[in-house]
């Protein structure tokens, strides 16, 4: 995957899940701590005449303490909502923050210049932040809450000598919880919006990182098949060679022998001219049938059958060296050698299942077991993946399950409740090969 691609879906993920949410709660944050300051002053000596006046009940300074006060509570509340995980945190959390929210706009008027401000980023910190099953219903909770303790200010004791003044209107509530509400629409939106998006990404990413993990793994699996064939095709020639050499040399070596014994002598009988003649007959005779077994031998050199375990094991240790994924194989009672047609079946079908564990289930352990069973020899892959609601035979389930069908095997697809996925096959082992007793007839 180009790194320049990958660097700046990484950049935008920060950006959408944790740079701009930051910044749009420090924005509303900001505004209300202005507003409440550009409205009812910085402190008591700088109070405006908005703020509420002191009386035997209510001094001024505390007002100013109550709001500075739970203001910190709430931006600690966000914080701990937005960036922690544990839960008991988080419970503790959202009391401290809904509790503080509440109290520190308790005693002013202001319903949409500070108020949903402060409202409006608790509901937004709670839709990001919080899971899908209890975003919705803590936020709306939350917003019936706001709604109420504002139209009733009375719940928790007046403190003004003229409580009504914070009570508002009728139309101004349900204008209020409207716009709260719409802050939870908006919130959801963007929170499934930007994971939709960076969903897409992810699986973009995967499929590039899967394409050229599985190009490199067929790269390497073709280049081991080549290379292991050669070199047992040259081993099997220098035997040839060998043998030839070991025959033929002897043959030869012994009939010039004989010949040089002949000539050495001044006179030779018939008798001794036919014995020697016969042997050295006989020698010629079988020089010819070894040369000829040799001849044949060259003639029908193939690419010599390696044996399943071998092959399975390098398999796996390709699959692992390119993709990082675990295998584990147990060979059970399966023998060396089936024969170029199971062992072919056996091979390519391993494969595929390990090529299906790396490009859909995200899987980071394969298990694959064998056992011969009543002339049947069972095959089952098994990985640690997402799974799938749903099977769907592709063009690679669909390859595999014909080449078994063409031999009379066949192969079963599962999703297990614990996740992953599971190929199970069963490869007959009547299947004839040529010239190999491996395979049952």
């Amino acid at each position: 995957m180009d790194f320049n691609k990958k660097h700046n879906s990484k950049t935008i993920a920060l950006l959408s899940k944790k740079i701009f949410p930051l910044s749009f709660i420090a924005v509303c944050l900001l505004t209300a701590f202005v507003n409440f300051i550009r409205t009812y002053g910085l402190s008591p000596s700088r109070a405006t005449e908005a703020a509420p006046k002191s009386n035997m009940y209510f001094p001024q300074i505390t007002f100013f303490i109550d709001f500075y006060v739970f203001f910190a509570i709430f931006a600690l509340a966000l914080v701990c909502i937005f960036f922690t995980r544990a839960f008991y945190l988080r419970l503790l959390s959202f009391i401290l923050g809904t509790g503080a929210a509440i109290l520190l706009a308790y005693t002013t008027s202001d319903l949409f210049t500070i108020k949903f401000f402060i409202f409006s980023v608790w509901i937004f910190c709670l839709m990001l932040s919080v899971s899908w099953k209890l975003n919705f219903i803590l936020s709306f909770l939350s917003a019936v809450v706001f709604s109420i303790c504002q139209y009733h200010p009375s719940i928790f004791g007046k403190v003004d000598v003229v409580g009504e003044i914070l009570k508002p209107s009728r139309e101004d509530s349900m204008t209020f919880f409207v716009c709260l509400f719409l802050s939870i629409a908006v919130s959801g939106i963007y929170r499934y919006t930007t994971e939709h998006w960076l969903s897409s990404e992810e699986r973009g990413e995967h499929i590039n990182m899967i394409m050229t993990q599985i190009s490199t793994l067929n790269s390497k699996l073709q280049r081991y098949a080549r290379s292991s064939g050669k070199e047992a095709v040259e081993q099997e020639r220098l035997r040839i060679t060998r043998d030839l050499h070991d025959s033929c040399g002897y043959v030869f070596v012994n009939i010039s022998a004989m010949m040089d014994a002949a000539m050495s002598k001044p006179e030779i009988s018939r008798q001794e001219a036919d014995e020697l003649f016969m042997q050295v007959r006989n020698l010629a005779t079988n020089g010819l049938q070894e040369t000829r077994k040799t001849l044949h031998a060259i003639r029908d050199l193939q690419e010599p059958e390696e044996s399943n375990i071998s092959s399975i094991r390098q398999i796996r240790d390709i699959f692992k060296q390119v993709t990082g994924i675990n295998v584990t194989i147990e060979n059970g009672n399966m023998r060396e050698n089936y024969g170029p047609t199971i062992n072919s079946i056996i091979t390519r079908t391993l494969q595929e299942g390990l090529t299906n564990a790396v490009r859909h289930g995200h899987a980071k352990n394969v298990y694959v077991a064998f056992w011969e069973e009543n002339d049947t020899l069972l095959m089952k892959i098994q990985d640690d993946g997402i799974g799938s609601s749903k099977i769907v035979k592709g063009i690679g389930l669909a390859g595999m399950e014909e080449r078994l069908a063409e031999q009379g095997g066949s192969l079963n697809a599962s999703v297990p409740k614990a996740g992953g996925f599971i190929l199970e096959i069963k490869i007959p082992l009547t299947i004839k090969d040529k010239n190999h007793n491996g395979a049952k007839e």
